[in-house]
C-alpha cells in the first residue's frame, strides 16, 4: 500500500514511526521520544553493549588470571587502569551507553574479584570504596569526553565527505551546458556520495536515454511522479510505502519554460533523524539543480539571439559582398550585349541575333535577381525606411509596366484603372518595386499569350492595386502562405526556376509602407489575383491615365 502525503491529516493505519516520517518529509518537527545516540540504531546499540560486556568479561578473566598466577600486590591498582582502557575503548567503538554499561561493570568486577572479601560485592575498606567511586567518576567523565571525540571525528569525516561531494557537484553543475549533464550530475551525488537510490521520471512520451530506467519503481511512486508533471501541481511530494516502510522523495526537476522530469529518492526506512537529514541534503541539491536550470534557459536563449543575429550579419555581409562583386561584371555583360544588339549587321544576322539577345536577357535575369538578394538583405536588417510623399497610383503602374516590359511582352497584358482612383501617402520608389513584383510574379507562372490584368480601384477609403493571370493557381492552403519568405507552390518546384522572394520582397515593401498584400485565386490551375491595398491619402482623382499596353 502506498500513501502520498499532502497535508497533516495522516492515515490512522499507519504507525508511529511512518507518521513521524511522513510529517517530517512535510516540514513537522517531531519530538524526541527515546534516547540515542545519532546514527545508530536501537540494534546497533544492542550489540555493541554485549561486544562491551563481552570485552570487559574477558579483561577481568585476564586479570583474574594474572592474580592468581603471578602474586601481585598491586593488582587491584592496575585493574582500574585496565578496565578505564577498557571504558574508553567502549566510548570510541560503541558509543555512551555500552560505556556506561561498561563502567559499571568494571566497577563490579573490581569489588567482586579484587576488593577483599573475594568473590562479594561487600568492600569493607572505605579507602577502597572511594577508589571505586573516584574509578566510576573518572571512567564516566572520561567516557564521554571520548565518545564526544569519536563523534566529532565521524562528523569531520562525514563533513569532509560531504563537502568533496558537494565541490564536484559545483563543479558538474557550472561546467554542464545541457540539462541531461545536470540531471546527471544530480543522480551521480545522490547514489555515490549520499548513498541513495535516485531513479529519474522522465516525461511521457520522452525517448531520452541518459536518465535512469524508471521500472524500479514501486507502480505508485511512478504514477505519482508522472502526476507531478501536470501544470499547477506542487513540485514536492513525499510517499510512503507501508509494505516496506520507505520512504521516497519526490522533487520536479524544472525551469520556467521547461519540465525535464521529477526524480524519485529512496529515503529508506533508517531513523527519523537521519532521513532528516538525508531530506534536508537532497532538497538543497535539487534546488540548486533547479536555478541551475533556470540560468542555463536564459543563458541558452542569450547564446541562441546572439548567434543568430551573427549569423544575420554575416550573412548579410556576404550577400552584399557577393551581390556587388557579381553587379559590377554583370554590368559590362549587360551594356556590352545592349551595344552588340543594336549593331545593324548583327541584328541582320539570323543566327548571331538571338545569342546576343540570349544573353542580353539571361544578364537582365540573373540582374533581377541579385536586385532580390539585396532587397532581401535590406529587409532583414530592418534597414527599409520608407520617404513617404503624395504619389499618383496612375504614375506608379506606369512605371511598373515599363520595368516589367521584357517580361511581359509575350503576355496580353491589360489595364483597368478607374478614373476616381485618390492618390496615396507612401514611397514612391517602394510601392513601384512591390508592383513591380507582382507583375514578374505574374509573367512567370502564366503561359505564353495569356492575358495579365492590372486594375487600380478605390474601394472603402483604400486603393487597391490588383495583378489578375491565368497561370496555375493557388489552393487554399497556398492562399495562407503567400509572402512568406521563400515560399512556392508544390506544383512549381523542380519546373520553374525562383527563390521565392518575390512575393515576400513586396509583401514587406507594401507593410512598410502601412499597406497589405492579399492573393485570391479560385483554385489549382484557374489562375490568381494579387492586390496591394493602400490607405487612400486624398479625394482628388489621379490625372494621368494608363491605357492597354
Amino acid at each position: 500500500m502506498q500513501m502520498r502525503v499532502s497535508g497533516p491529516e495522516l492515515t490512522p493505519k499507519a504507525n508511529f514511526v511512518q507518521q513521524a516520517r511522513l510529517r517530517l518529509a512535510e516540514g513537522f518537527k517531531p519530538r524526541a521520544t527515546t534516547f540515542a545516540e545519532p546514527g545508530l540504531s536501537p540494534p546497533d546499540i544492542l550489540m555493541g553493549s554485549l561486544k562491551a560486556i563481552g570485552v570487559t568479561a574477558g579483561v577481568t578473566g585476564g586479570l583474574v588470571a594474572l592474580k592468581y598466577s603471578i602474586d601481585l600486590a598491586e593488582i587491584e591498582h592496575l585493574s582500574l587502569l585496565v578496565y578505564l582502557a577498557v571504558v574508553v575503548l567502549a566510548a570510541t567503538r560503541w558509543g555512551p551507553l555500552p560505556a556506561i554499561i561498561t563502567a559499571l561493570a568494571s566497577g563490579a568486577a573490581q569489588a567482586f574479584f579484587f576488593y577483599p572479601p573475594n568473590f562479594s560485592f561487600k568492600v569493607d575498606d572505605p579507602h577502597n570504596v572511594l577508589h571505586l567511586m573516584v574509578f566510576l567518576l573518572v571512567a564516566l567523565t572520561t567516557g564521554n569526553l571520548a565518545n564526544r571525540l569519536r563523534r566529532e571525528r565521524d562528523f569531520a569525516q562525514a563533513r569532509e565527505i560531504e563537502i568533496r561531494g558537494l565541490y564536484e557537484f559545483s563543479r558538474r553543475l557550472a561546467s554542464g551546458f545541457t540539462a541531461d549533464d545536470l540531471i546527471a550530475a544530480v543522480q551521480d551525488y545522490l547514489s555515490n556520495t549520499l548513498g541513495r537510490p535516485t531513479i529519474m521520471v522522465p516525461p511521457p512520451g520522452s525517448l531520452d536515454v541518459l536518465v535512469a530506467d524508471s521500472n524500479g519503481l514501486p507502480s505508485d511512486v511512478r504514477a505519482e511522479a508522472l502526476a507531478m508533471m501536470t501544470p499547477g501541481v506542487s513540485e514536492q511530494r513525499a510517499i510512503a510505502d507501508f509494505e516496506t516502510g520507505r520512504l521516497w522523495l519526490l522533487r520536479a526537476v524544472s525551469s520556467q519554460a521547461v519540465t525535464y522530469g521529477v526524480i524519485a529518492v529512496d529515503l529508506g526506512s533508517r531513523r527519523i533523524a537521519e532521513v532528516a537529514r538525508t531530506k534536508v541534503q537532497v532538497e538543497r541539491v535539487l534546488a540548486e539543480t533547479n536555478a541551475r536550470l533556470e540560468r542555463l534557459d536564459v543563458e541558452t536563449a542569450l547564446s541562441t539571439a546572439r548567434s543568430r543575429a551573427r549569423a544575420d550579419e554575416l550573412r548579410a555581409a556576404l550577400i552584399g559582398t557577393v551581390s556587388h562583386e557579381l553587379r559590377s561584371p554583370l554590368a559590362s555583360i549587360v551594356g556590352s550585349a545592349s551595344v552588340l544588339d543594336r549593331v545593324p549587321a548583327i541584328r541582320q544576322n539570323g543566327q548571331i541575333q538571338p545569342l546576343v539577345g540570349s544573353v542580353l536577357d539571361e544578364a537582365r535575369r540573373l540582374d533581377d535577381d541579385i536586385q532580390k538578394l539585396l532587397d532581401a538583405t535590406r529587409i532583414a536588417a530592418r534597414n527599409v525606411r520608407p520617404q513617404r510623399e503624395c504619389i499618383d497610383i496612375l504614375e506608379v503602374i506606369d512605371r511598373s509596366v515599363a520595368r516589367k516590359r521584357r517580361e511581359l511582352h509575350r503576355h496580353d497584358l491589360r489595364i483597368n484603372v478607374a478614373r476616381e482612383v485618390p492618390r496615396v501617402l507612401a514611397d514612391p520608389v517602394l510601392v513601384e518595386q512591390a508592383v513591380a513584383q507582382l507583375l514578374d510574379n505574374a509573367a512567370k507562372y502564366s503561359g505564353v499569350g495569356s492575358v495579365i490584368s492590372i486594375a487600380a480601384r478605390l474601394e472603402h477609403q483604400n486603393v487597391v492595386i490588383s495583378v489578375t493571370d491565368q497561370g496555375s493557381g493557388l489552393t487554399a492552403t497556398e492562399k495562407s502562405l503567400v509572402g512568406r519568405r521563400a515560399f512556392r507552390g508544390e506544383q512549381h518546384r523542380g519546373f520553374i526556376p525562383g527563390s521565392g522572394l518575390g512575393l515576400w520582397i513586396a509583401h514587406c515593401l507594401v507593410a512598410a509602407n502601412g499597406g497589405l498584400l492579399e492573393a485570391e485565386s479560385n483554385g489549382a490551375g484557374r489562375g490568381s489575383t494579387i492586390s496591394v491595398r493602400l490607405r487612400a491619402y486624398a479625394d482628388r482623382p489621379a490625372t494621368a491615365k494608363v491605357s492597354h499596353g
